[in-house]
C-alpha cells in the first residue's frame, strides 16, 4: 500500500512542476532540463498543439510510478521515495526561481 501511496504521490507531484515551470517560461525564465527542453522544441517545432509538452513528461511519471507502486520489493519502494523528494525540490527551486524571476521584472518596471 505505501508504493502506490508514493506512486500516487510522484505523478501528483508533476501537476505543481509542470504549473510552476509554465509560469517560469511565461515570466521570460527558461526550461533547465534538456529532455524536458527537447520536448518543448519538438511540441513548438511540428506543431503538435494536440500535444503539450508536458504530456510525454506525465506519461514517463505515470510509467514509471505504476512500475514501482506494482513492486513489493524494498528498493522500489525507496526509489519512489527518493523521487517523491526529488520532485519536491524541483517544485521548491521553481517556486524561488518564479519569485526571482517576478522581482526581477518589478525591478525593471520601477
Amino acid at each position: 500500500m505505501l508504493n502506490w501511496t508514493l506512486a500516487a504521490l510522484l505523478v501528483l507531484l508533476q501537476v505543481p512542476d509542470i504549473l510552476t515551470t509554465n509560469a517560469i517560461l511565461a515570466a521570460g525564465g527558461r526550461e533547465l532540463n534538456p529532455v524536458m527542453r527537447l520536448c518543448m522544441r519538438l511540441s513548438s517545432a511540428w506543431r503538435l498543439s494536440w500535444l503539450p509538452w508536458w504530456m510525454p513528461k506525465m506519461a514517463v511519471a505515470m510509467g514509471g510510478a505504476w512500475i514501482l507502486g506494482s513492486s513489493q520489493d524494498t528498493d522500489a519502494r525507496i526509489a519512489l521515495a527518493l523521487l517523491a523528494l526529488a520532485y519536491l525540490a524541483v517544485v521548491g527551486s521553481n517556486l524561488v526561481q518564479l519569485q526571482r524571476l517576478r522581482a526581477r521584472a518589478r525591478r525593471r518596471a520601477a
